[in-house]
This record gives C-alpha cells, structure tokens and sequence, in this order.
C-alpha cells in the first residue's frame, strides 16, 4: 500500500520540479550575467577576478560589507576582507579600464615574470619595462597582497609595500 500512494506523489514531485525548471528557463535572459559570489571566511581576505566595475548587490554575510573598508576593486580584482560576503553585480562605468592601464590582452602571450618582495614592510621597486599590464599569479607572503594598496605598476616597472612579496606576470 506505500508504494501505491509514494508513487503518484513522486510522479506529481516530478512534473512540478519540471514545470518550475521549465518556467525558469524561459525567464531567463541569455544576455543576464549572474553575480559574483566573493567571499571573506574566517576573516581572511579573498580576491576575486573581474573584467569590469562591480557594485555590491546583495550581502550574504553578518558583517555589513563597506567599500574600500572591508571590501574594493581595483582594475582586474575585486577583494573582500574580515568577514564581508557578498554577491557583486557589474557597475557602470565608462571609464573602464582605467586610462593608461593597458588594454585586454590574448591568453596565449606568456608575458615575462617576476618576483617582487617587500621586507621589513619597505616599499620597493622592482624595474622592468611594462608595456600593457601586470597581473599577480602567485602570492609569496603572510601579508595579503592586494592591488593599488600594497604592490601597483607603471611602464617602469612593478612596486610592492607592507610586506607584499610576489610573483607577477608582465605584458
């Protein structure tokens, strides 16, 4: 007698399961970009890669999240930090990316790398000719290290601060 009545119940499960998946899609637009999830866990700081403004849309966490306190963007990372979750949804901006920061590279060019160390929390420069950008692709240090606050470039070369030592990628 349980298997007689579990299967129209899960027969109805199913076509309502259907149904909604089948709603959704059709809501959907394929144009929508969905949210950026970053996050903060147990109050470390997490970067998280953007090709774009961003502006918090939804907060996930406690912690109120508040830019440039606890959470900021720079040109290809958004960073969140003690605590702040949130979901991110791309900004307007027309001003993107930021005038003489290079432009969109092809992900076959290699680049040249570069390790760039802070000690004793001492700025430092690390020169070498910059011709589009500078990524981070490996972070040596304890000390987060997070753009336009601890390391940055110019077509000189990269510059590191606060204990910031890592490996870069140059274009």
């Amino acid at each position: 007698m349980t298997h007689r009545l579990l299967l129209p119940i899960g027969s109805t499960a199913l076509a309502l399961l259907l149904a909604a998946t089948t709603v959704a899609a059709q809501d959907y637009d394929a144009e929508r970009v969905p949210p950026l999830r970053c996050e903060s866990q147990f109050n470390k700081t997490e970067q998280c890669a953007i090709d774009r403004p961003m502006r918090l849309a939804r907060q996930l966490s406690v912690t109120r999240c508040v830019e440039n306190r606890n959470w900021g963007q720079s040109r290809r990372m958004l960073w969140v930090t003690d605590g702040c979750r949130a979901e991110f949804v791309a900004g307007e901006d027309a001003d993107w990316p930021r005038p003489g920061r290079g432009r969109e590279r092809d992900r076959d060019d290699d680049g040249e790398r570069l390790v760039c160390e802070s000690y004793e929390k001492k700025e430092k420069e690390c020169r070498i000719r910059v011709r589009h950008e500078v990524r981070l692709l490996k972070q040596k240090s304890v000390t987060t290290c997070i753009e336009d606050h601890n390391w940055g470039w110019n077509r000189r070369g990269i510059w590191v601060s606060d204990g910031c030592r890592a490996e870069f990628r140059v274009y």
